[in-house]
């Protein structure tokens, strides 16, 4: 094709080939400048469904606008062949760059913070990119780094995954939740950066081979190298950031590819110390210590290890040669974790202070909130951002690691002692208050913290204060220890009873709502992901119900069974009418976790100008995680 015309570009110079088509440099004779092309195979514009989703995305794709995502300038199909024209960038790409050698540290992060600061443009904007690798970025002058391929890489990595081995250097960077489930998130993205920051480190990717089921295998049950390991430039601080990265489950990961890399500038530029033995294991539910990273494989290993290890290999091969997705654990994000993970923890945060003087959660801390939203994350009327000061004493105990927390100052939340638990990778803590909700008269209200450490020794997660009422509000939290604390001066936690696990906690995930009016001959149908939060003795709880507009539906669960209450306004025949829905929906027997199916019966009452009194049954069919 090159020195021909394909439409209006005349193509001058190959520039690249792969599994997907080719990119050209070529001349565009409408506006007179050169610019990139990449034309894909014939094949893929027979395929309607590829052919929709390509213009789709690729459009989609061409609306970012950050400086380093090469601009998309248009998208179409000439004589048959799908194509996207591009600006054209003056560089090499990262793969290129890296057959010379791996990069001193510091250059490596900063080419890795720029993908990330596109990548996380992208996600705000709705798009995952589905195929980051070092062939996919290009490095211009003045290491000026750049983005390509947004919108049209998911064929290359989802349609046919045992097809071709030339897809081996898309799978060395696919996170392990592609390979079993297909699951395509921002995490996955993170994943990916995290794997081309190693290679930017080390010349070499994580989990290499020459197979399929070899690096899948790798990316599902290997722990995550170090880059540090026979590299005596790499600060070790770097390892910490790269196994956060390539961490197997999404929720261990960074949250943002931006948070992946500002961990990675603030190990090369104040390497983060190592903890103290006593305060870096986390506690079995036996009593006794358990590690604190994952078990390395090696050779002299148990055979059980072995056997453990090499029968999950086989069990990969097995079901990806058959065409067969591991079935997904619940994810994190979409559930509370219950205390039968506790086990599973992350090891106590590294101090970024003085050295705790007991415990993973004992000091002064201060906490910065951000401004309230929604609890959809939609921006509140208040933009004003908050600080409390908070001392904290905690200690692990065979049950489970505790906290006792005590607000010095500030007016966010928590006015009495609170308790944290660490269940899973995070520290919970669930409280009732009383606030005015839509009226003077103060509402009874939950209080829920969620903090997951972070490797530079903070704890950021989220504050949400929730009434049945449907009265909510969120903030982000960020906790930094300031200091020692007298831990005399504070409850001990050692003295606390075990934190109780709810049979309420079974209702997570996403139920199809059916709800019915036997008396007017009518029916609702709504789908909700649910969330439960429980109190430390398990006996109450809060569900909420979210909707794909953002609305909510409380549930506030006592002793057995769920109870709705809201009141809200609305418009009906152009005036404002106030409905207030009641309902009770008993705990299903036997307890099941998660609950498949939730029954209950209620009230509608609405005033004038739609005055009516209405009876309705209602079943919550669970539809997924």
């Amino acid at each position: 094709m090159e020195g021909t015309a394909f439409g209006r570009y005349q193509l001058i110079e190959l520039l690249g080939r792969g599994g997907m088509g080719e990119v050209w440099r070529a001349h565009d004779t409408a506006i007179d400048r050169e610019v990139a092309i990449k034309t894909l195979l014939p094949h893929y514009a027979q395929d309607p469904d590829f052919t929709e989703r390509f213009r789709r995305e690729a459009r989609a794709a061409a609306r970012l606008d950050d400086p380093h995502i090469v601009p998309i300038y248009d998208v179409g199909e000439i004589d048959g062949r799908l194509y996207v024209m591009m600006r054209l960038i003056s560089g090499r790409d990262l793969l290129s760059l890296l057959s010379a050698g791996p990069l001193e540290p510091a250059r490596a992060v900063r080419i890795v913070e720029q993908i990330a600061s596109a990548l996380h443009h992208a996600h705000q904007e709705g798009l995952v990119h589905r195929d980051v690798k070092p062939s996919n970025i290009l490095v211009g002058e003045n290491d000026f780094a750049y983005l390509i391929d947004f919108g049209i890489a998911r064929s290359a990595g989802d349609s046919a995954l045992t097809s071709a081995s030339s897809a081996v250097g898309t799978w060395a960077y696919m996170a392990p939740e592609r390979f079993s489930t297909g699951d395509i998130a921002p995490s996955s993205d993170v994943y990916a950066l995290a794997c081309v920051l190693y290679q930017c480190l080390t010349g070499g990717v994580p989990f290499p081979g020459d197979t399929l089921e070899q690096v899948a295998g790798a990316h599902m049950v290997v722990p995550p190298p170090r880059p540090s390991h026979g590299h005596v430039a790499i600060p070790t601080a770097l390892d910490d950031v790269v196994a956060v990265g390539l961490a197997k489950r999404p929720a261990d990961r960074y949250p943002t590819t931006v948070d992946l890399a500002s961990a990675a500038q603030r190990a090369i530029t104040a390497p983060i110390a190592r903890p103290d033995p006593a305060y870096a294991q986390t506690w079995s539910p036996s009593g006794g210590p358990a590690a604190t990273d994952p078990p390395t494989v090696v050779a002299g290993r148990s055979r059980r290890r072995t056997a453990i290890l090499i029968g999950a290999l086989l069990a990969v091969t097995a079901l990806i040669a058959g065409g067969v997705f591991i079935a997904a654990r619940p994810s994190e994000e979409s559930r509370t974790t219950t205390a039968t993970e506790q086990s599973a923890a992350l090891p106590a945060p590294t101090p970024t202070g003085p050295p705790p003087n007991t415990g993973p959660l004992t000091g002064l801390y201060r906490a910065d909130f951000g401004p309230i939203t929604h609890l959809n994350d939609v921006p509140g009327p208040d933009p004003s951002k908050a600080s409390d000061r908070f001392a904290i004493r905690s200690t692990c105990l065979p049950t489970g690691c505790v906290a006792n927390a005590t607000r010095l100052e500030g007016t966010v939340a928590y006015a009495k002692p609170f308790v944290l638990d660490r269940i899973g990778d995070r520290w919970f803590a669930v409280g009732l208050s009383a606030v005015p909700c839509k009226t003077d008269q103060a509402t009874e209200a939950w209080e829920v913290m969620s903090l997951r450490p972070q490797p530079d020794g903070r704890l950021a997660g989220e504050f949400m204060s929730l009434t049945g009422n449907d009265c909510l509000m969120k903030r982000t939290v960020t906790l930094t220890r300031t200091g020692d604390v007298d831990v005399e001066s504070l409850p001990d936690p050692a003295s606390l009873a075990p934190r109780v696990r709810s049979p309420a906690e079974g209702l997570w995930g996403e139920y199809l709502q059916t709800r019915t009016f036997p008396r007017v001959g009518q029916q609702q149908q709504a789908t909700y992901r649910v969330n439960t939060h429980c109190v430390r003795t398990g006996d109450r709880c809060i569900s909420f119900m979210w909707g794909p507009n953002g609305e909510a539906n409380p549930l506030v669960f006592d002793k057995d069974a769920w109870a709705l209450f809201t009141e809200t306004d609305v418009v009906c025949r152009g005036a404002t009418m106030h409905v207030k829905k009641t309902g009770r929906y008993p705990l299903p027997a036997p307890a099941q976790t998660p609950i498949p199916e939730l029954n209950g019966s209620g009230r509608q009452d609405q005033s004038a100008p739609c005055a009516a009194e209405v009876e309705f049954t209602e079943t919550m069919t669970r539809t997924g995680d």
